[in-house]
């Protein structure tokens, strides 16, 4: 299997400067792998709301049933945040300037992502947001157990803060800055994706025993996923690794850290996993921030789908929803009709290319013996 990993070390000759006047000299590491894009196979078309391709949030729609979430202790009084962020914040304002103001840093960004490979951002944020964010997660007590088991043989087990009602002052800020128009016409230009829908995020927390079984994140309007590693004090021996699974052996772990940004598009192969957490992580905590960008175009029979879905570049881009939506369009006998004739064709045609290269069949068949 063929790979490459890109790895540029960044002397920051530059200082982050906080609210207090402070000044905080740090190294920057972007690390972005080069996976090869492995298979992953569908049969008789689109799963509709597939539980293996989720990935979080509590929100499936098969399987044995939605997520099953228990409060944690009763809440304390919350301490006054160290950090704060303005109204109308975008994330150009709180990313290490002296990762993203550099061009061809950026560039790289921009390939790794368009080619389906995972991007890995070391010292991603500025250090006293980051540090902000992290003593928010380590201090909350809002935390739900969110476990739930599938017929399909997906599963998961961790904690999460989702209910809007339970964030504290600083989160409900990162997830205003997280939705900006700023923010997400931003991250369309770097990702390639479209990310104008809504965006979603959320706290999470892993302790001993929490997993995620693989999956995708393959569903809705989901288009770029971003995972926000916050974990001061984590080794790898602790378990809770990202394990990616396109990419080889070798170089499939992200172990958990500290102010480590996780970029991918989200597609039918962005298959990955979160390791069980071991029993030797006791006194740690294994933190993130993560979510999702959304696209917010929903294909119509008056689009001219077939030439903006020309290619396998464009048709990789396609969100579980838009291809749903096509299906919809040929097979729904109450949905509006393609017309001509010749431009329904055309998009019977689109689908078969949609549905081969992105649900391939299986690269192996069991054996039976009679």
């Amino acid at each position: 299997m063929k790979y490459n990993i890109v790895t540029l070390q960044l002397l920051a000759a530059a200082a982050a400067i906080s609210n207090n006047g402070g000044v905080c000299a740090f190294t920057t590491l972007l690390t972005t792998q080069h996976p090869a894009i492995s298979s992953s196979t569908a049969q008789n078309g689109v799963r509709k709301g597939s539980v293996m391709a989720s990935g979080g949030f509590g929100k499936t729609t098969a399987g044995s049933g939605m997520s099953k979430g228990k409060k944690g202790m009763k809440k304390k009084s919350r301490k006054a945040p160290s950090y704060e962020l303005k109204s109308g914040t975008k994330i150009q304002d709180v990313l290490n300037p002296d990762i993203f103001a550099d061009p061809n840093t950026i560039e790289t960004i921009k390939t790794q992502i368009r080619n389906g490979e995972i991007c890995v951002i070391r010292n991603a944020f500025i250090p006293e947001f980051a540090n902000a964010m992290y003593e928010e997660l380590d201090d909350t007590d809002a935390w739900s157990k969110n476990e739930d088991y599938f017929n399909d043989g997906y599963g998961f087990k961790h904690n999460n803060v989702y209910s809007k009602s339970d964030f504290s002052p600083l989160f409900l800020q990162a997830n205003e800055m997280f939705e900006t128009e700023e923010t997400k016409e931003f991250m369309s230009e770097l990702t390639g994706r479209d990310c104008s829908g809504e965006s979603v995020g959320a706290p999470s927390y892993y302790e001993i025993g929490d997993h995620s079984l693989p999956h995708t994140d393959h569903v809705g309007q989901r288009s770029v996923a971003y995972i926000w590693h916050l974990s001061k004090t984590w080794k790898a021996e602790y378990g809770g690794g990202l394990y990616w699974a396109p990419e080889p052996l070798a170089n499939a772990y992200l172990h958990a850290s500290f102010n480590t940004l996780v970029l991918f598009s989200v597609t039918p192969f962005s298959s990955h996993f979160v390791t069980s957490v071991s029993p030797k992580s006791k006194g740690n905590k294994r933190l993130a921030y993560n979510g999702w960008w959304h696209s917010s175009w929903v294909p119509k029979p008056t689009d001219p789908i077939e030439e903006m879905l020309a290619s396998p570049e464009q048709r990789l881009t396609l969100t579980h929803a838009q291809i749903q939506s096509i299906n919809d369009m040929l097979d729904d006998p109450w949905a509006p009709r393609i017309q001509p004739p010749e431009r329904h064709e055309a998009v019977v045609d689109l689908r078969r290319n949609i549905m081969e290269e992105l649900y391939p069949e299986a690269k192996y068949s069991p054996v039976v013996l009679n």
